[in-house]
Order: C-alpha cells, then structure tokens, then sequence
C-alpha cells in the first residue's frame, strides 16, 4: 500500500485526507482569545494571586472556544 507524508503522519493514501481535516480543526480550537488591555490585567492578578497562595508560579492562558 502506497504511503502519503501527512501533517499528522506517515497513513496510507486514503486516510489523508481525514487525518488532514482533524489537525485544521484542533489547530483552529487552539487560538488565544482576543483580551484587551483591561482583562490582560486581571489575568496577570489571578496569575500572581495564584502564585502566592499555591507558593509556585502560575500562568493562566486564554483561549477562545
């Protein structure tokens, strides 16, 4: 069976396409939402607040779902 080089990997021809789709879907899921300044702020808070209660550092990430 013939072997087509994917994004995802190495699959035989007729689950490319398939395999393709699905790594354009999760990559889309995967896209930071668009803060502003004023609630890029409040994460930073939450951020530090976090870190000092559980004594180690936190980053907090946003995505958009």
């Amino acid at each position: 069976m013939q072997h087509i080089q994917s994004t995802v990997t190495d699959l035989p021809s007729n689950c490319r396409s398939a395999a393709d789709h699905m790594a354009q879907v999760l990559a889309e899921e995967d896209q930071y939402a668009d803060l502003n300044e004023h609630c890029r702020q409040k994460v930073r808070e939450l951020e530090d607040t976090l870190s000092r209660e559980l004594k180690e550092r936190v980053a907090l990430v946003a995505y958009r779902i």
